[in-house]
């Protein structure tokens, strides 16, 4: 699935009144010759919650494809890659 697929099928299933929110902050960002600090604060962290819940997606969707590993063995290897001592 591309990003474009995925921000579509994101958009279809977020709630009306955030797409409106977001609507309204690019309408301001178009309109405002120089936009605030503030604005541009609010339309990235939209656009980081936006990545977040399409990478979460995704795995969930990975995970019913049956994809991925068990979690020992992902919690041995993080341990053997970052040196974490095994718990005691």
């Amino acid at each position: 699935m591309t990003i474009k697929e995925l921000l579509i099928q994101e958009i279809d299933s977020t709630p009306d009144e955030l797409l409106a929110d977001l609507l309204s902050l690019v309408r301001s960002l178009k309109s405002t010759p120089n936009p605030q600090l503030n604005t541009y604060e609010q339309q990235k962290e939209r656009i980081d919650y936006l990545e977040a819940i399409i990478g979460i997606r995704k795995g969930l969707e990975s995970f019913d494809r049956g994809e991925g590993i068990p979690v020992d063995r992902a919690m041995t290897a993080l341990q053997q890659q970052f040196n974490i001592p095994q718990s005691l």
